[in-house]
């Protein structure tokens, strides 16, 4: 017996998973600055909870990363902290948290371990590394699991600059160059009140 298709099925059938995948690729696609951030929610190993609901008091640095992608933006995060030390400022006005992709790691008992090498790892950094352990933070906001992530939100919910994998020297200096300017502004408004 031989499976006769017509060309117009094959053709709609084409057209129809074309469709889907367009759909696919531009939801997963992350946003682009300018547009409103999605409300999204992670908490730290110790249940402290980054909820990202505009508008905010400062504007948010995020730093998504899993175990694959956590050396693509090492210079990077080299020069965030030089910054930081620099313009002690800076790190006032701006806030910054660094989201962990664990959910390969979601189950017992390599769940508990997890949460100990987070621990450790925030302890010797000095920050909140928060916990993405169901993928919806990676979905909310269309990032691919295998490239480090770095988002730039506005207090007002704007997204400012996104990008994935290593960051080029040019896009470094310019996220740097808003960070400074966003510090800058936010002290002027602080001052004001």
């Amino acid at each position: 017996m031989r499976l006769r298709f017509s060309r117009i099925s094959w053709m709609q059938g084409l057209a129809v998973t074309a469709i889907v995948l367009a759909q696919a690729s531009i939801a997963a696609a992350l946003p682009t600055p300018g547009e409103k951030a999605v409300r999204a929610r992670v908490t730290d190993p110790d249940g402290r909870v980054l909820d990202l609901r505009f508008p905010h008091e400062k504007p948010i640095l995020i730093l998504y990363e899993g175990k694959t992608s956590e050396k693509q933006n090492q210079v990077l995060k080299d020069e965030l902290e030089r910054l930081s030390r620099q313009e002690k400022e800076s790190r006032k006005a701006i806030r910054f948290a660094a989201v962990a992709d664990v959910a390969k790691y979601d189950y017992w008992p390599v769940r508990g371990l997890a949460e100990r090498t987070i621990r450790q790892r925030a302890a010797e950094t000095g920050s909140a590394i928060y916990c993405d352990w169901d993928g919806r933070f990676r979905s909310a906001f269309g990032i691919d699991a295998t490239r480090s992530t770095v988002l730039f939100i506005g207090a007002d919910g704007r997204v400012q600059f996104a990008a994935e994998g290593p960051l080029r020297a040019d896009a470094r200096e310019r996220l740097i160059e808003m960070l400074r300017e966003a510090a800058g502004s936010t002290k002027l408004a602080n001052n004001k009140g």
